[in-house]
């Protein structure tokens, strides 16, 4: 007679965000879990939240099944129940188990509820545990437990507490561990160049073997001085994500992330999956925002690529649901987080008969966003060229209930803390025609808002560059008939200077007139005489008023930092490309005609875009003021 199913006594009581946070803290010193969908698509991504601390049991998989180690004198009860301790029996390690087969019969024990749940995650390594040769590594660990916070969709928390009768109060049966020790100098998988000269070979892979796409990760590695919950606080209140994840395994590693991709969502039989694919950097301000995903949409290599890990997802999915269930509900939708923009597909299908989240899982580990198309051929690339083991990248925070429903989010945009030192991995799918120089800037950027968390790196590129250029006190406004002369002079005020006729630098706006022959900033319109009097070639055209340009600066430009979108107020065109005697060019378009141009004996700045439109980016005003700078400068020098 099979003994009857456990059913635990559910009671819940609504607690606060600082419950939450303490016990988000709490996660620093002690095993246990925290998987939050903080962010996403309206209407795509499920938002809630589920932590799990000071847990009942533990689960450490392996590629021949799972160990089990009991944490409190509840787990020791909950495996005394009839029903468990039958499972336990039969759930021991040896070449004929299946670990996903022992988690699937835990959860199988119990009555179907959302709050009965697994919690935990899986490294890269864990597409093992699918089947295949023997593994010496760890493929992950899940906790179960019997208290639980959770948040629902309008941000509300609950405290969660799952009862069975007659066991004991809550009391830890494992001795805390040792932190862990501190770690040598650590270093990073490649130079700069590096990871662009490994894409270089991954090219050669791409054209002469049969891979359609591949995902090449790097390691970089810095010592940290705050606590793993402290920067992850900080990274969920600046960069909230569709997957955020702290885990601890209790044996002194922390794992902290915020992953733009939810792999998975399962509920009511149907699964989802939400891919993400392109990535670039989200500019300051609604303007910025919007030249940012005009970048990204524009982008087709970026396009390809997530039309073949929506397909690829399919190709995994397609054997576990209804014949042509499976659908693509969204295409390439815009998603903005803190510092950076993607495009996500959402691809769903109704599961079949006997198909659970644990199929699900296991179809999709290392999934084509983390390896490339075909996947066995892809791994073989990645153990061939990659520098290092990956570790925790591309490995999966995953949730499952015992009703059924599931989460999992791709391990991306991760730190793994341990002994003083996180490492953080990051990577991007190629095509044969990818730019190795633009994936490994790529691949930098996405590293930024972890290294933030840490304060471990700047909060903007250009703070150290506005800090190093001295303006002087005053400036002089030159307004000749300037159709934007009092946007000029707010400008201006908002930079900290005071208008005066007879300061030294003048600002000259509008066509009309010659203006200063030296100490001067020349803007827009302004810019034709000095440069016609220069013996450039200047051509009339139409008139080219409100125009987004992309602004790449040179490296003879007075300030740091990358390109920048500005506006375009101009009656002329620059035919020029090469600068005449005297002059230096500070910033070109995409096509490489100047934008900025600077004449070093006379002071002069010409500035071929207003830096004090609303639709300049904030770059823009650190260009003005390094003209000004530069303008104000008393003696000129060759």
């Amino acid at each position: 007679m099979t003994p009857p199913l456990v059913r635990l006594a559910v009671t819940r009581v609504p607690a606060t965000q600082a419950q939450a946070e303490v016990a988000l803290h709490a996660l620093d010193s002690g095993p246990g879990a925290y998987f939050g969908v903080d962010a996403g698509v309206s209407g795509l991504h499920p938002l809630q939240a589920t932590l799990l601390g000071e847990p009942a049991l533990a689960f450490h998989l392996h590629w021949d099944g799972v160990e089990v180690e009991v944490l409190s004198s509840i787990g020791a009860s909950l495996l005394r129940q009839p029903m468990l301790l039958a499972w336990h029996e039969g759930a021991e390690r040896g070449a004929s188990a299946r670990p996903l087969d022992v988690l699937r019969g835990f959860l199988a024990c119990f009555e179907a509820s959302p709050d009965v749940l697994l919690l935990g995650a899986l490294p890269f390594a864990a597409h093992r545990l699918a089947g295949g040769a023997p593994c010496a590594d760890a493929l992950g660990t899940l906790y179960f437990g019997n208290r639980l916070l959770r948040r629902d969709a309008a941000g509300a928390w609950t405290d969660v507490q799952l009862g069975l009768p007659g066991a004991a109060d809550w009391q830890a049966l494992r001795p805390a561990t040792d932190p862990a020790p501190e770690l040598a100098e650590p270093g990073d998988d490649h130079p700069p160049g590096g990871y662009a000269a490994m894409v270089t070979r991954a090219l050669d892979w791409l054209r002469d073997k049969p891979l359609v796409s591949l995902t090449l990760s790097q390691s970089y590695r810095r010592k940290v001085e705050m606590s793993a919950a402290l920067a992850f606080a900080r990274l969920r209140q600046a960069n909230p994500a569709p997957a955020s994840f702290f885990f601890n395994d209790g044996r002194g590693q922390q794992l902290l992330g915020a992953s733009p991709d939810l792999q998975l969502v399962i509920a009511a039989g149907t699964v989802q999956t939400l891919p993400v694919c392109g990535t670039v950097a989200r500019r300051p301000g609604a303007v910025g925002e919007a030249q940012s995903l005009r970048e990204l949409f524009n982008e087709e290599v970026d396009a390809a690529s997530l039309a073949v890990c929506t397909d690829a997802l399919r190709n995994d999915l397609a054997p576990l649901c209804e014949p042509a269930s499976l659908q693509l509900l969204d295409r390439r939708r815009p998603m903005s987080l803190a510092t950076v923009v993607h495009a996500v597909d959402r691809l769903a299908g109704t599961l079949r008969v006997g198909v659970d989240a644990w199929d699900a899982i296991a179809a999709t580990a290392a999934p084509v966003m983390v390896t490339g198309t075909p996947r066995a051929q892809a791994l073989a690339a990645i153990d061939a060229l990659e520098a290092s083991p990956r570790g925790w990248y591309g490995g999966l925070v995953v949730q499952v209930a015992s009703n059924g429903d599931a989460l999992a989010g791709t391990i991306l945009r991760a730190a793994a803390v341990q002994g003083g030192v996180a490492q953080v991995r990051t990577g991007g799918d190629l095509m044969a025609d990818s730019s190795p120089e633009r994936e490994e800037q790529e691949s930098r950027l996405k590293t930024l808002s972890v290294w933030r968390a840490f304060g471990l790196e700047p909060d903007a590129v250009q703070a150290a560059a506005v800090g190093a250029i001295t303006l002087p006190a005053a400036v002089a406004a030159v307004d000749a008939q300037d159709p934007f002369g009092q946007s000029m002079r707010d400008c201006l005020a908002g930079l900290g200077l005071r208008l005066d006729a007879d300061a030294r630098a003048a600002v000259v706006v509008g066509e009309a007139g010659d203006g200063p022959s030296s100490h001067a900033v020349f803007v827009g319109d302004a810019a034709r005489r000095p440069l016609a009097g220069a013996g450039f070639a200047l051509v009339r055209g139409s008139p080219q008023h409100g125009r987004s340009v992309v602004c790449t600066p040179s490296a003879l430009a007075p300030w740091e930092g990358g390109p920048f979108t500005v506006a375009r107020y101009a009656s002329f065109q620059l035919r020029d490309v090469q600068p005449q005697q005297g002059w230096q060019v500070w910033a070109c378009d995409l096509q490489g005609v100047p934008l900025a141009l600077a004449h070093v004996a006379s002071r002069r700045v010409c500035l071929l875009f207003r830096p004090d439109s609303l639709l300049s980016e904030p770059q823009a005003q650190h260009a003005l003021r390094a003209a000004i700078a530069f303008a104000a400068v008393e003696k000129a020098s060759l």
